[in-house]
């Protein structure tokens, strides 16, 4: 091109820049202005937060003075001059006092039925050696007639001074005219009371998936039952006696708790259709303070056609019991949630090498790996099935083996139904490695993860496991670059938030994920810790983001539900020790305050 056309070419160029850029300011004006109008002309807030620090978690994570409610959800968030434009008379006024607020606080795991029903009869003694596990059987030995079953109920023997099961001896020492079961999960120990009764001898044959242990030598029963507890005949459940008004009862006391703590949505991890029946109850009767996600109980067993008919009936009767998704902002579905292997804190996770042989999980197997209690076959058609129906899924998968088998799964599907935007999920996932998370940020697989297990039980799983295995042991970071991981608590029994079966506090599930500290004060994998803004994000947006909520809630954004917290402390700028004493003075649900300690 000639100069001279070159110059004229931008000239014209420019003079359209001009005219383009222009109607963009005008349009932008106009656009403020339109808002501007639509504020004065707008009912009045129900609700201001005002002088605040308020951290609202969006992508930027930015900083506010005040936010502003109305009908349930947040209208305007900014400085205080801009929101407190929409004080009316009736406005309820909030002076933070320069105090941070946060959006309220999710929990990925929880069995808030379960938990709540454990104490409803009283508090449950805290076992911290074999000892005291006995002395409390002698105890109850002393008050239940005999012939009936005693129950300790997830007694992890990680978490014991002796690191190890008690024995099928010291069962029969402690409660010689009772049945005893020593329950840790998917494994434990009954005595020769409770063989008897049951009729298990050594010729009785294992369950499918399950194991009953037996002494090498004489090949009779030693009492140690993996994944098996189905052999047993009489041992009682869980909150039996109490009453459907008591049941709802302890579970409004126990989310009152979760509100005092920050706790405004928690995932029920492993529900029947029983316990969405309570839910909704509570709900109808506007007596719910906490949103439940409710994750549907499902057995991955029988041939494709049995998996399709249940998976049906899944929906319920009036198809509003799923798939996922379905409900509404205090009670939604979430995914189907499976069992695929054991549990890390009683030796029966299905792990890539053997687990060591001793006393603390009662191996004596040259080989044992663990529990596989899908076949992989199996696993690859439900997941196929799932999907089709557009049911998210997430399955317990503690081991590192667990988890190549369930990626093998996911990967299965998703070569006939896509699954990234259905977000499959992998329930506790302890040990990925490099290759799995690479799996997992090519076909959206999220975790659901449990910082409190790094501080509870990392003592214990180094000296079984060693460094060298123990590498991979949650490491957060790692997740974090490849996929979104969430927090959770795995909360079951005991209601206290430090020291239930699994402590729920989310503040000490930050602090674990912030420094990587075990429960001797050893820190593990440092390069592996969250900041403080990631530490709050995997307890607010990523646990929106594992459950399809992000549009509705984990941050203070315009347009979402009205969840919010005000506590105590800066927790970007506090020791870090401190994080895990947070005290949240207020919680607000939907802008209803459901807690005020002010």
């Amino acid at each position: 091109m000639a100069p001279r056309h070159f110059f004229t070419a931008t000239a014209i160029l420019g003079v359209l820049i001009g005219v383009i850029w222009d109607t963009c300011l005008c349009r932008e004006t106009d656009l403020r202005q339109v808002q501007t109008e639509k504020k004065a002309e707008s009912p009045p807030a129900d609700l201001i937060l005002h002088n605040a620090r308020v951290v609202t978690v969006d992508e930027r994570m930015s900083i506010a003075e005040a936010l502003a409610v109305r009908d349930g959800r947040i209208i305007a968030v900014g400085k205080n001059a801009d929101i407190l434009r929409w004080q009316g008379p009736k406005t309820t006024m909030i002076d933070a006092q320069g105090r941070m607020v946060l959006p309220g606080l999710y929990d990925s795991h929880t069995h808030p039925l379960q938990a709540a029903w454990s104490e409803a009869e009283g508090p449950l003694p805290q076992f911290r050696s074999v000892a005291e596990v006995l002395e409390a059987i002698r105890a109850q030995a002393q008050r239940t007639p005999k012939g009936e079953w005693i129950v300790i109920r997830y007694g992890f023997p990680t978490r014991l001074k002796e690191a190890r099961f008690p024995t099928r001896a010291e069962l029969d020492a402690a409660a010689p005219e009772h049945p005893v079961l020593y329950h840790a999960g998917p494994a434990g120990v009954v005595n020769s009371l409770g063989l008897k009764v049951s009729g298990i001898t050594r010729h009785t044959k294992d369950p499918p998936a399950g194991q009953i242990v037996r002494d090498p030598k004489t090949g009779e029963p030693t009492g140690l039952l993996r994944n098996a507890y189905s052999v047993l005949k009489g041992v009682p459940g869980g909150g039996e006696r109490l009453t459907p008004e008591q049941r709802q009862a302890a579970v409004k006391k126990l989310f009152a708790l979760y509100n005092a703590h920050g706790l405004t949505s928690i995932s029920d991890r492993n529900a029947g259709p029983n316990a969405l029946k309570l839910y909704r109850d509570l709900q109808q009767r506007g007596e719910l303070t906490v949103r439940v996600n409710v994750a549907r109980s499902f057995s991955p067993t029988g041939n494709a056609d049995d998996l399709i008919r249940r998976l049906e009936q899944l929906l319920g009767p009036e198809k509003q019991d799923g798939p996922t998704g379905a409900g509404d902002d205090w009670v939604r579905i979430g995914p189907i949630k499976i069992f695929l292997d054991g549990g890390m804190l009683n030796g029966t996770a299905y792990m890539r090498q053997p687990w060591p042989k001793g006393e603390a999980y009662q191996v004596t197997e040259e080989n044992y790996r663990g529990l596989l209690f899908v076949p992989p076959e199996q696993l690859q058609t439900f997941c196929v099935e799932a999907a089709r129906r557009r049911w998210a899924v997430t399955a317990h998968c503690a081991g590192e083996a667990a988890m190549d088998v369930l990626l093998d799964a996911y990967e299965f599907a998703d070569r006939f139904v896509p699954i990234r935007d259905l977000r499959f999920c992998i329930t506790h996932a302890n040990f990925p490695s490099q290759h799995n998370l690479e799996r997992c940020r090519k076909l959206g697989v999220c975790a659901d993860i449990q910082p409190a297990w790094l501080y509870k039980d990392g003592d214990t799983l180094l000296r079984l496991l060693g460094p060298e295995r123990m590498r991979w042991f949650q490491p957060y970071q790692s997740w974090w670059k490849y996929t979104t991981i969430g927090g959770g608590s795995d909360h079951m029994i005991r209601t206290d938030p430090f020291s239930s079966t699994n402590p729920w506090s989310p503040w000490l599930g930050m602090w674990v994920a912030i420094t990587r500290r075990l429960e001797s004060g050893q820190v593990h994998q440092p390069a592996e810790a969250l900041t403080r803004e990631q530490a709050l994000r995997l307890y607010t947006i990523n646990n929106a983001y594992l459950h399809r909520e992000e549009k509705q809630k984990g941050s203070l954004e315009v347009g979402k539900l009205a969840d919010f917290i005000l506590i105590d402390r800066d927790i970007f700028t506090c020791p870090v020790d401190d994080i895990r004493d947070t005290r949240v003075l207020l919680t607000g649900v939907g802008g209803r305050i459901v807690y005020d300690r002010r």
